[in-house]
């Protein structure tokens, strides 16, 4: 008898039961790595935007760090304490004997007593002026970018300062921001405007020693080296800025509000001849350069060797030998170029 092929086998319909349930699980098997695929790819679409914004926010903000520009509207000042042509700021004495000196400050030795012998006029001992308590002037050229200048700051900044707290010097920091394109960046700039904004809170010499002490011995070209940290949060702790003077001090960072002040002094710093100076006829290129002045000649400056003297077995760090190489050298009496 002929099989009837109408009628499915018995054994068949497990079978496709199977090949069912199976087709199904591979779908649904397909379905969850589908979903796991495309929400990896969110992931990581999630991250790499994220990243772009980052870095963009990054160099956004690095970009405005680096500014020495300051917003369109923002209004200029000239620092308080600066000196009548714009070339430098003058260090107060009062500021300076608020800021304690690491060198203890020895007893004044008289030098108006009468006497029948004449001066002695070795190289160690500073010439007496014929006005007495009459300062020397101390021009100081620095660059916050400069490594001799931090040098120069480290070595001699404290016997400047107790000289400056005793009367017996008046001590002028000029600014120069050629360091800006030797290095390419704005650092020499950004420095030395947060200076000229700490002097308008009367903390121009703390600022501007703990800034030069913080100089990099060796710097990276296009380097930020001094970041808003720094310049509007650690030196002015450093420096004693505090409270309300913070506030305006950060404020006059923000703004930029000495940019053309620091702009305009550099640039004439390094055109401007300095008076009664042989060396420095067409201005000053490079630092650091300290020139003095006497009582008797305030407008001749001779150059005090510092470059010999703080690389030297002995230099002048106390402020006995400082005043005598300044005396010495404003009176010519030695040899400094």
């Amino acid at each position: 008898m002929a099989k009837d092929k109408t009628k499915p086998r018995a054994d068949l319909a497990p079978r496709r039961e199977i090949a069912a349930k199976q087709e199904a699980e591979q779908k649904a098997k397909r379905r969850r790595q589908l979903t796991i695929n495309w929400t990896i790819a969110i992931v990581i679409v999630a991250l790499v935007a994220a990243g772009i914004w980052g870095a963009w926010s990054h160099v956004k903000a690095g970009e405005r760090e680096a500014s020495i520009v300051g917003p369109a509207n923002a209004a200029q000042m000239t620092p308080p304490n600066a000196t009548s042509d714009g070339l430098a700021i003058v260090v107060k004495a009062a500021d300076a004997a608020a800021y304690s000196p690491s060198l203890p400050v020895p007893t004044p030795t008289p030098t108006d007593s009468a006497t029948d012998t004449e001066p002695d006029s070795s190289p160690t001992t500073p010439p007496v002026p014929s006005t007495p308590g009459a300062p020397y002037i101390v021009d100081f050229y620095v660059d916050f970018q400069s490594s001799d200048s931090s040098t120069a700051q480290t070595t001699y900044g404290p016997a400047l300062t107790a000289l400056s707290a005793e009367g017996k010097i008046t001590l002028r920091y000029h600014f120069l921001t050629s360091g800006d394109t030797t290095n390419t960046n704005t650092a020499s700039s950004r420095a030395a405007i947060a200076a000229a904004c700490a002097d308008t809170v009367g903390k121009f010499l703390p600022y501007t020693q703990t800034a030069l002490a913080d100089t990099p011995m060796s710097i990276t070209s296009g380097a930020l080296v001094f970041g808003d940290q720094k310049l509007k949060v650690d030196f002015p702790a450093a420096a004693g800025i505090t409270g309300t003077d913070l506030k305006t001090f950060q404020n006059c960072y923000t703004q930029r509000a000495t940019s053309a002040f620091i702009a305009t002094t550099s640039a004439a710093n390094q055109t401007t001849a300095i008076p009664g100076n042989s060396t420095y006829t067409s201005g000053v290129s490079s630092v650091p350069v300290m020139v003095a002045a006497t009582p008797d000649t305030p407008t001749v400056f001779q150059s005090v060797d510092i470059s010999s003297d703080m690389y030297g077995s002995a230099p002048s760090t106390s402020e006995d030998a400082l005043l005598s190489l300044i005396a010495n050298s404003a009176y010519g009496t030695t040899d400094n170029g």
